[in-house]
Order: structure tokens, then sequence, then C-alpha cells
């Protein structure tokens, strides 16, 4: 059947909308299709017919970008909520009634040390005023700002402040967890009076909600402890969006204890990523009640999965395909048995270890989660050399991969690390 042209009509609807008219393959483009070879033609045609396109805005990485995706796609983005944004009235709340614990001040008139630990470059940066307010609380303390980088790249850190190392020789045996990680941190950690701890409540993959005792463990602890605690997320109970009965979490909350007394300052996001709340106190107790106030935000009721799910989000964690990974168990929770997860990631810098990414994150952390039978496409600005030393396949476009499968009906979640996706409890087993 190669070489012979096909002679029938292709129909396409007169009533698109006019937004979407630039996305329309036009009558000249059809009588191009229709002189085609058969198998090509017939591909080409499968979208001229099906699949007037529409254009939708995807995280990317540092900048969005516009991708064009069937119509009948499934857009899927965070719950849209108009909380005022979060104002110093509202913080200086927080830490100075903060829950399970003495309000700041009173805390820091009993500690002579005290060490604030903010996150890495990893994350989103924190609002500029928390910082000042929270040291305008501890006037004539000696006070240290660490750099709770994990066991990530160890660069310079800003004036005034230092960088934690994971694999320095110099961390402090501190103690063992019940499920047998060892526990180290810096001396100035450990030999501080009190700890604040400042993050964000967002959903992690492992975790269940980020921030509480992460920024302490495994922010500031050594790598051995670090790669220990992470291999219990191969549990079913360590997941997205669950963080009561989390081995993973409960570990890293047992482990922080070790430290001593520790004070987090969590905010909460909206869906446009602007802080709009936040929490303050125990590790644990303000953790749980930030997260109750962070799950309208995130999470979001589906009826049903997909045989393709595209997701993305904006740096950094698109950043690398080391940090991007964690987009997956958002499709995870999506995808249909036998389907294809398209990964959309500008990874603007590169991918990050392949080793440690194909083993400790892909094949400990990830096929446990999705469908047995599964492909991950990665959409990048790497090439193809590089990504299919991955876990990943290599995909030149959006388009070229939908094509290629001739999806009609993907899911899309253009900004998906801002989502924990819910299923209906009839759907909710594969």
């Amino acid at each position: 059947m190669v070489g012979q042209t096909r002679t029938d009509s292709v129909s396409i609807c007169p009533n698109t909308p006019l937004e979407h008219q630039k996305s329309r393959i036009d009558c000249n483009s059809v009588t191009m299709l229709l002189a085609l070879p058969l198998e090509f033609s017939v591909k080409c045609c499968f979208w001229v017919c099906f699949m007037t396109n529409i254009k939708v805005q995807i995280g990317w990485g540092r900048t969005p970008r516009d991708i064009q995706v069937p119509k009948s796609s499934r857009i899927i983005e965070p719950r849209r909520t108009n909380e005022a944004v979060l104002s110093q009235g509202r913080l200086l709340d927080a830490i100075e009634s903060p829950i399970g614990m003495p309000g700041l001040s009173e805390l820091a008139q009993a500690a002579e040390k005290i060490c604030i630990l903010i996150p890495d470059e990893s994350r989103k940066p924190i609002p500029d005023f928390i910082l000042p307010m929270i040291l305008s609380r501890l006037s004539g303390r000696n006070v240290s700002v660490g750099i709770a980088s994990g066991k990530h790249p160890v660069v310079e850190a800003p004036s005034g402040q230092w960088r934690h190392d994971a694999s320095s020789p110099s961390l402090v045996a501190a103690g063992t967890t019940s499920r047998g990680t060892v526990v180290e941190f810096p001396k100035r950690v450990l030999q501080a009076d009190l700890r604040i701890l400042i993050g964000e409540i967002r959903p992690h993959y492992f975790a269940g909600y980020a921030g509480g005792a992460k920024t302490l463990f495994p922010g500031v602890a050594g790598e051995k402890g670090i790669w220990h605690n992470h291999k219990l997320k191969a549990s079913p109970f360590a997941a997205l969006g669950k963080v009561d009965g989390n081995p993973c979490r409960e570990d890293m909350e047992n482990a922080a204890r070790f430290a001593g007394p520790s004070f987090i300052v969590n905010i909460i996001r909206n869906h446009v990523g602007v802080p709009v709340d936040v929490v303050a106190g125990d590790i644990v107790d303000a953790h749980r009640a930030g997260v109750e106030i962070a799950r309208p935000h995130f999470e979001v009721s589906l009826q049903s999965r997909s045989s393709v799910v595209l997701v993305s989000d904006k740096a950094p964690v698109t950043n690398n395909l080391y940090q991007a990974c964690k987009l997956l168990p958002v499709a995870a929770r999506l995808l249909l048995d036998g389907g294809t997860i398209i990964l959309c990631a500008a990874c603007e810098d590169g991918l990050g270890p392949i080793d440690i990414i194909n083993e400790a994150i892909y094949r400990l952390g990830m096929v446990p989660i999705l469908p047995s039978n599964h492909r991950v496409v990665l959409v990048s600005s790497q090439p193809a050399e590089r990504v299919e030393q991955s876990f990943a396949s290599y995909g030149s476009s959006v388009e070229a991969v939908l094509a290629e499968m001739e999806a009609t009906d993907p899911l899309i979640l253009p900004y998906a690390g801002e989502l924990v996706p819910v299923l209906s409890e009839s759907n909710a087993t594969p």
C-alpha cells in the first residue's frame, strides 16, 4: 500500500472558535496531505480530522512555553483561590502565637545561640521580609544562617551565611532513628540552643508534603543518613500528599528531634505561587496544621485515568532531570497500564547525575508507584544522546510525541508540581 494516495475527503469543523484559529490546519494543508503516501497521510490526517489543536502554556523552565495539544485534551490546573497576599502582620501573629510551642520572642530569651536554616536555590525563594522579621526578634543573640542544601552540590554561600555539605567529615553523630537511620548534623546546628527552620509546605512525592522537619533532615544531615532515609520511599505509604503513617516523613521527624528544640516557619502559596499563609511552631504539630491549610490549594479531584499524561512545571523543579523526576508521581496516579508520561522540562542545567537518577530516583522511588508497563518520554533542551543515557526516551517536541502516539484525550498538567491528584473512589485502583 505504500505509495498509494488518498482520494477520500477530509472534514474540518467550520465552527472552530476564533481563539483557536491560529492552531488550525487549513484547507491547503489538507489538499497537500491527500497527495502524500497513504501510511504517512493517515497519521497526518488523523490530526486534521480529529484533533483541532489548542494552545496551552506549560511551566517548562525559567520561562514558560506554549505547546499545541488536541482540543479534546483534559487540562488539569491548580485550584484558583482568592486569599490575600501574606502580610508581615500575619507573619508576626504566626511566630508570636505559634502551634505547639511558646512564641519566638519568648524562646529567644532563653537561647544564647540560634541557628536559622533556609532553603537552597533548588527551591522557590522565600519572601524577602521573612528573614529580616525573624532576625528582628533575635536581637542580642548569637545567630548563624545556614543554607539547607541536603546532598545537593556545594557552591559558595552568600556573604554572612554558610552552606551545608552532606559529605563533610566534620559532621557530628547525633543518634540513630527507630528505622535505623544514622543522624549526623553540623556542629553549629547541634550547639545551637534553638533552630529556626524556614521553608514551604507544598506537595512532595515521597514525604507527602514538604516543609516541617525536612529543612533540618535531610536539609543539613549527613549523606549516609539521607540515603538510608530515602530508601524508605519504596514503601507504598511514602506517597504524594500523605503525611501521617508515611515512614519516610516519620523517620525525618524522628531524626530532626535529635538536634534539639526546633521552630518552623513555613509558608503556603496559592495557585500562582504567591504566599498567602504561614504556620509556625513545632516541627510536627505546626506542619500538620499547615498541611491542612495547603490541601485545598493543591488537591484536585479527577474521575478517570488516561493512557497519556503530560507533566511540566516552572523552574526550579525543571532545571534538571534530577529535580524534574518529582513530577512523575503526579503522573503515576493518573496513568493507565501501558501508558506514556510526557515529561516536559527544559533541563537548562543539564540532566544531573545519571547513575543516581536512574537507580536511586527512578528504579527505587518511581518504578514501585508507576504502572508495571509504562514509558517516560523526556522533552527538554538536552540532546538525544544525553537523554538516552537516562531511564527516559527522547522526545523532540510535545507535538511530535503526541502525533506519533495518535493521542486523542491526553491529560495535560502544565504545573504538575502544584498538584495532588485525587481519583474518585471507584477509580482509585488501576
